[in-house]
């Protein structure tokens, strides 16, 4: 009996742990393709690295968004997510290079121009 009751307890603390998956990853921001985005090169390439961003494989994400870049040069969303990937890696200039792209080529978006954390790299 004593054993059963051990696990119970060892089961209710990694529930309200929370398992590692509600955590702040779950909190990046990050932003997928206009639906309506004719170059799908560029957009599944973002998406793709949207996917590993969440996940915090910043590794995998950059590269991915640095190909949608080149597949479309004026791409605010993939702007937001390669500064958000660098923020991530500790790499704050580059961070805020990205994020000042982001901005210019989506300034009419308010996810983009109002989001903390480009904010906070705009004001340094």
């Amino acid at each position: 009996m004593k054993k059963y009751a051990l696990l119970f307890v060892i089961f209710l603390l990694a529930a309200c742990s929370g398992g590692g998956t509600g955590g702040a990853m779950a909190q990046t921001p990050s932003l997928m393709s206009p639906s309506d985005m004719s170059n799908q090169e560029a957009a599944n390439k973002n998406n793709e690295g949207v996917d590993h961003l969440v996940q915090g494989h910043y590794d995998v994400s950059k590269p991915l968004f640095e190909q949608a870049l080149a597949a479309k040069p004026n791409f605010a969303e993939a702007y937001f997510n390669l500064g958000v990937t660098l923020d991530g890696m500790g790499k704050h200039p580059e961070a805020t290079e990205a994020f000042k792209k982001a901005l210019e080529f989506g300034k009419d978006n308010p996810k983009i121009s109002e989001n903390a954390l480009l904010k906070k790299h705009l004001s340094m």
